[in-house]
């Protein structure tokens, strides 16, 4: 897995990850939440509390809620873009456990 440490053109700070295959990533939805956006490839994104599991596709992209556990997991290889709007997560991109 790899990931990319970037500030869009309106300062709002991001996390590429670059996911293989079969690969999970545990999602960090610090004090206002997370965003999830999918690059390229097909993920699916799943938070307690949330009885959808919501399968992303390129272009999709999911608002989670500040509290609690989520997690992506790649059907494909992909990419997945995480942004929060302020800061940008140190451990975003840790495989989960």
């Amino acid at each position: 897995m790899e990931f990319t440490r970037v500030t869009s053109r309106t300062g709002m700070a991001s996390r590429v990850c670059q996911l293989g295959r079969d690969e999970t990533l545990r999602l960090p939805l610090g004090r206002r939440g997370l965003v999830a956006r999918v690059e390229r490839g097909t993920l699916v994104v799943t938070q307690t509390g949330d009885p959808e599991d919501h399968v992303l596709v390129a272009g999709d992209e999911v608002k989670l809620a500040p509290h609690g556990l989520a997690v992506a997991w790649a059907l494909t290889p992909a990419v997945l873009v995480l942004e929060d709007g302020r800061t940008v997560h140190a451990e975003a991109c840790a495989v989960a456990a």
